[in-house]
């Protein structure tokens, strides 16, 4: 009956008989089909098959088993299946990537800020958290001052600095200095393609714990700033249920193909909530990322400088600090310039704002990286606003000089 799957049964109690009506593709292998009888041997309490069904149940047997071989045979593996090691395939394609971060604090024995960071360019350029070296109200660490790197776990550590920072959009960018070695790099994906339920991974160092890594989902794709009823410019961050720690802000969120779609914040944790992290999406700041990405030698792919949106709420504390701070309530404050960056050869100074970049007006961060696009190592066309009214035109040179 196991076997025969379906049926036609009609059994006599009084006199232990049990009848079995085939289903037609057993039908086949029996000729003519005969009705098949079990009889129940109340004693021994045993099933005794008709030799006829038992036949039949040996050649279907046979029959499977042969096919089920070479259908096994000739199977391909299903890329898009989700299985065990899921997860660690796609982690693994990203960890060799993701360093931790040491910011020691100028002047002070201290450790420093903890933090990680992704390796977006084999020559040793890294993305990571702008909080992990400046705050919104001040230069906290210097950007001229060293940045300890640790990757993959090695023991020895690398020397990096800070070569660009956007304090808003809390994001900079790391260079290693001479990397003995092309350095493995993670690929970037696109956070505009995730839906709410898609898998996170979050990787990092919390706690200076190396090689963490921790699940969740994607759950909000467009969680705003004014929900979370943070100040300032407007903005949109990838909620996750991951686990985020002190030490995780910098690291990659990656999608379940291993591919970076998002930057952890741990210091944007709500007061009274657990399961709640957020990351900046990627294709916010792609701007940023793709320079460091595609850039070829002898073009700088950075800017050098430290930037922040001006405000009503900040210009006035601005004017106190930096005597040549202009009339303006908005624009993008220069809050530093890296020496010997491509800003600095330009003329850029500590103090200016940005009001204008290509051509287009800029009152923000967000219309900065708009005005930016797809830069390719031209010169950049900028405005800045500096003591006096009247914009003071500069242009930005990413090309290096070539010595002889």
């Amino acid at each position: 009956m196991a076997v025969s799957r379906s049926g036609l049964f009609h059994a006599n109690a009084s006199k232990s008989r049990l009848s079995v009506s085939n289903p037609a593709r057993l039908h086949k292998e029996l000729t003519p089909p005969p009705l098949a009888f079990i009889s129940l041997n109340q004693r021994r309490h045993e099933v005794l098959p008709s030799q006829s069904l038992q036949t039949s149940w040996v050649r279907c047997y046979v029959k499977n088993k042969a096919a089920s071989a070479k259908s096994e045979e000739n199977a391909k593996p299903n890329e898009g299946h989700f299985g065990r090691d899921t997860i660690a395939n796609a982690a693994a394609k990203t960890a060799p990537a993701v360093a931790s971060l040491c910011a020691p604090i100028p002047g002070r024995k201290e450790e420093g800020e903890m933090g990680s960071g992704t390796v977006i360019h084999e020559d040793g350029y890294l993305l990571t958290c702008n909080h992990l070296f400046f705050d919104k109200s001040d230069v906290t660490y210097a950007a001229d001052e060293k940045v300890i790197v640790r990757l993959g776990g090695a023991e020895k550590e690398l020397v990096g600095h800070v070569v660009d920072a956007y304090v808003d959009l809390d994001i900079a960018i790391i260079k290693i200095e001479k990397p003995t070695s092309p350095l493995s790099t993670a690929k970037v994906g696109s956070s505009s393609k995730l839906y709410s339920g898609d898998w996170a991974i979050a990787m990092g160092c919390p706690l200076s714990l190396q090689h963490t890594v921790t699940l969740g989902i994607i759950s909000c794709v467009h969680r705003t700033s004014n929900e979370l009823n943070r100040r300032g410019m407007a903005m949109e961050y990838l909620q996750t249920d991951c686990a985020i720690n002190p030490g995780n802000s910098g690291g990659p969120l990656c999608n379940v193909d291993g591919e970076v779609v998002g930057v952890n914040v741990e210091t944007m944790k709500l007061d009274k909530a657990s399961g709640v992290s957020f990351a900046v999406p990627v294709d916010l700041i792609s701007a940023i990322i793709k320079p460091f990405q595609n850039f070829q030698r002898l073009v700088r792919p950075d800017f050098g400088w430290v930037m922040r949106n001006v405000s009503k709420e900040n210009s006035e504390a601005l004017k106190q600090s930096y005597p040549t701070f202009p009339n303006t309530t908005d624009g993008v404050f220069v809050q530093k310039v890296i020496k010997g960056s491509p800003a600095d050869h330009a003329g850029i100074q500590t103090g200016d704002v940005v009001v204008g970049l290509n051509g287009k007006h800029v009152r923000n961060i967000k219309e900065m990286m708009d005005a930016i696009g797809e830069r390719s190592g031209e010169p950049v066309k900028v405005n800045v606003k500096r003591a006096g009214d009247a914009p003071v035109p500069l242009a930005i040179t990413f090309k290096e000089k070539v010595v002889a």
